[in-house]
Formats: structure tokens, C-alpha cells, sequence
């Protein structure tokens, strides 16, 4: 474990321009189906991350020839038109949620195949079941676990599918469809998935980039079924496709945006972003936070004579879950009394992000009050205030603990840099930083950058 990191508060409005990591979710995505495509494809603005290199790591252990260039940001993979030349294989997924559900449903495309997967301690906790039953469902792989039933580490042999029909239980992470909507398509037959139950937003993602290799007609309908017709991917034209910065993480430049004032300019992201955290930046206009998209960039700001303090604050972060932590780090400084529903499903993520949220929210001083699907969060700031005081008056800063959760420590990293003691020094610090390696390794740096009262 590393040393905790004291954040530095800003003292100044911000001003600047950012240039940010591509996206974990499309990178991930994008090299599955480069792998599905036939002949070499090149991913630009691609994401170098934990998550990320566990997907590359993944793909060469099962023989595909990849080239990664990470000081321009660039994949070079080399498709197989939906063969994958090694049938057997052992396989770390490590903590990538991506990389477990997609590596596990791009396998069972293989005819008798038989490989081995395994995962850090958290990810044998974190949900398969609903991926599992629908592979199983579908004929396309049996599995024999080695430890607890419908959990890593297991052993699974593959058959490709055999059948054309599956339930899908996706309520756990939509991950779990994306998966079979990503690699389905390359087993040359039509099938159809009934998932009711599963939240779009990212499983709109998987469409989009889709449309972007062949698959012009999406799988999605009104009723809950998803129907994957009778063919191929194709490589898009040039062989080449760009990543979209990741917006997960841009949402804690718009969070500091709001906090200090003034402007950012964040480049390569398109005036329509596919991703759907771009949601909370029109959930922070409640903060006075303004939003210009241009074409390959935009422009955010807010006004240093607008107030961002708020009595009530109620939203439903189901369809950007990811960025409730942002939000909630911070709403001590904006509302009096903040309402944060639709996150029941974060707590089987990389931790149980509510109740962990609601720890780190109470040693700061805050009331919150948690259920299964929601947090209150009644704010004191003078409580807050009194805590970095004691916490100073003993010669030490206030300790966010992470649970090697990479949100955690961005959310709380912003949080940091508001100049709570008036005096600009550090009166917050950040256990285990390294953790942001799994999507955002500069994370730190990056703020760091920003900050222009050094």
C-alpha cells in the first residue's frame, strides 16, 4: 500500500485546456471487435490502463498479434474474422468487469476449446451469473467452478452456440449483455436474447460502436429483446477507428469546474458524445456549470459571481452510475440536503460503492442516511471543518480510504482541492492513489496542472 496523497487546494478560478485518457469502456469494446474483424485494425486515442492492458494481455494469450504503441495512444490489432487460434488458455481478468464479461462470452465462440479464468479477490465476488446461465442456455460452453458456484476461478469448455435463443438476467451489470451483443455477431447465426431487466445507457455504447464495424442495424428493441441477425463484422474504412476521451473521467473536471470557477476547454470530445456520462454534465447545470460543445471539443465554465449552493438536491444516477461518487464527494459544499437514488446496483461493483460511500461521507462529519438504492446526505460543513482542524491540530490531514476503488479516490481528490481552511494548505489525503492506474494512471498529475497558484 502506498503513502496517502495530500491534495493541494486551488486558491484560484481554473483556466486551461485538457486533453484526456480515451475511454476504458470503448477501448475495451473496440479491441473485442477488432478481434472479431478480418485483417489488422488500428484503434486510435486508445486507453493504456490496468483494465485495458488485462484486455490486450488477454487477447495475446490467446494468440492474437497486437502492437501497442502507448506513448501515442495507439492499438494495432490483428483480426481473425472470428477465430481465435489458441483453444486453450489460462486467463487473469484481474478486477476488469469489462475484460471478465467479455473474454468470457468471446471464448464460448470457440469450438471445442478449453481455458481457465481468474480474477483478483474482489472480482470472485463481483456477479456472472446472469453472463454464465445465458452462455450455458445458448450451448456454447459449460463451465466447472473451482470455488464458489457462478464466480471466478473457473474452468469452461467451449462449443460455440448451439442454440438460437437465451434469457438474459443483466440486472446485476449490463456488462453481462453487452458482452453477447459484442461477440455474438461472429457466430454466424441469428439469435435472439429476452433482457428485460438491464439498464441501456452502456448497451447503447456496445450499438453505436457497433454501427461502426458493419453491424449497421441495431440489436436493440422497445420490448426488452435483442435480436443479433446472420452477420459479420467489417473493418470501418482505413482500418482505422478513434476512441472517444473518457467521459467518466471528465466528469471530475466538470465536478472542479463547478467547485472553483471559471473555465476549461477539454479536447477530441465530438459535440455528440456516444458515451452516456455525458449526462452529469447537464445534471451539474444545476450548479450554474455552462456546457458549449464545439466539434472536436468543449468548453465549460462557470461564472465566479453565480452561487452553486443549493437547499435540495434529488437525482437518479441509474443511467451514469459511474458518476455518482463525483457528486456525492462534493455534496457537502453544494446542497443542504442531497438525494442520490438508482445506484443499487454500484454496490456490487469494485466495492459496495454506496455503503462505502456513506463510511467515508460520516468520518467527515456528514449525516447520511443509506438504503439499498439511494443515499441522503444532510451536509455540516462546519462538522466538516471542525474534523480538518482536529485532524491538523495533531499534525495530520483527514485519510480517504479508497478500497481499491479508483472512483474513490478521484470523487475524494476534488473534494481536496477546495481551500476549506482558508489557508492553502492540504487538509485532505487520498489512501492508495496508485488505484486510478485501473483507468486514469495521470489522474493526480493532471489536477496537479491545473492548479495555477503554485
Amino acid at each position: 500500500m502506498s503513502v496517502p496523497l495530500a491534495i493541494l487546494p486551488f486558491k484560484r478560478p481554473l483556466s486551461g485546456i485538457l486533453s484526456l485518457p480515451g475511454s476504458k469502456s470503448i477501448t475495451n469494446r473496440a479491441l473485442i471487435i477488432a478481434a472479431l474483424c478480418d485483417g489488422p485494425i488500428t484503434l486510435n486515442g486508445a486507453l493504456f490502463s490496468r483494465d485495458t492492458l488485462i484486455m490486450i494481455e488477454a487477447l495475446r494469450q490467446l494468440g492474437f498479434e497486437i502492437l501497442a504503441d502507448t506513448e501515442n495512444s495507439i492499438i494495432q490489432i490483428k483480426g481473425q474474422a472470428g477465430a481465435i487460434p489458441n483453444k486453450s488458455a489460462s486467463i487473469d481478468v484481474g478486477n476488469a468487469g469489462t475484460a471478465a464479461r467479455f473474454i468470457t462470452a468471446f471464448l464460448a465462440l470457440q469450438k471445442e476449446g478449453e481455458y481457465r479464468l481468474d480474477g483478483d479477490p474482489q472480482m470472485r465476488d463481483r456477479p456472472m451469473k446472469g453472463l454464465i446461465d445465458a452462455l450455458t442456455e445458448l450451448g456454447s460452453a459449460t463451465f466447472t467452478f473451482l470455488e464458489k458456484p457462478f464466480h471466478f476461478p473457473f474452468q469452461m469448455k467451449t462449443h460455440t452456440p448451439q442454440k438460437g435463443y437465451a434469457q438474459v438476467d443483466a440486472s446485476a451489470s449490463s456488462q453481462i449483455l453487452s458482452a453477447l451483443l459484442l461477440t455474438l455477431p461472429a457466430c454466424k447465426q441469428a439469435i435472439q436474447l429476452d433482457c428485460p431487466n438491464v439498464r441501456t445507457a452502456y448497451v447503447q455504447v456496445t450499438e453505436q460502436i457497433k454501427s461502426h464495424f458493419g453491424i449497421s442495424k441495431s440489436a436493440m428493441t422497445e420490448e426488452g429483446a435483442f435480436f443479433i441477425e446472420n452477420n459479420s463484422y467489417l473493418r470501418p474504412q482505413d482500418s482505422q477507428f478513434l476512441i472517444e476521451p473518457d467521459l467518466s473521467a471528465a466528469s471530475y473536471f466538470f465536478a472542479l469546474t463547478v467547485l472553483h470557477g471559471g473555465s476549461l476547454s477539454i479536447k477530441n470530445i465530438p459535440a455528440k458524445p456516444i458515451q452516456g456520462d455525458a449526462a452529469f454534465a447537464e445534471l451539474l447545470k444545476f450548479h450554474t456549470l455552462q456546457i458549449t460543445p464545439e466539434k472536436n471539443q468543449w468548453n465549460i465554465q462557470r461564472p465566479i459571481e453565480s452561487s452553486i449552493h443549493k437547499d435540495l438536491a434529488d437525482f437518479n444516477f441509474n443511467l451514469f452510475s459511474d458518476t455518482f461518487l463525483t457528486y456525492a464527494a462534493i455534496a457537502p459544499l453544494l446542497n443542504k440536503e442531497t438525494t442520490i437514488t438508482g445506484i443499487k446496483h454500484t454496490r456490487l461493483q469494485e466495492t459496495d460503492r454506496v455503503s462505502a460511500m456513506a463510511t467515508e461521507l460520516k468520518k467527515l462529519g456528514q449525516t447520511v442516511i443509506e438504503t439499498e438504492d439511494s443515499l441522503k446526505i444532510i451536509s455540516d460543513k462546519n462538522a466538516l471543518v471542525e474534523k480538518a482542524k482536529a485532524a491538523r491540530a495533531t499534525g495530520n490531514t483527514l485519510e480517504i480510504e479508497t478500497y481499491e476503488d479508483h472512483r474513490f479516490a478521484m470523487s475524494f481528490g476534488i473534494l481536496g482541492t477546495y481551500d476549506l481552511l482558508e489557508d492553502g494548505q492540504a487538509w485532505l489525503s487520498i489512501k492508495d492513489p496508485e488505484c486510478c492506474g485501473k483507468t486514469f494512471p495521470d489522474f493526480f498529475h493532471t489536477l496537479e496542472s491545473l492548479r495555477h497558484d503554485r
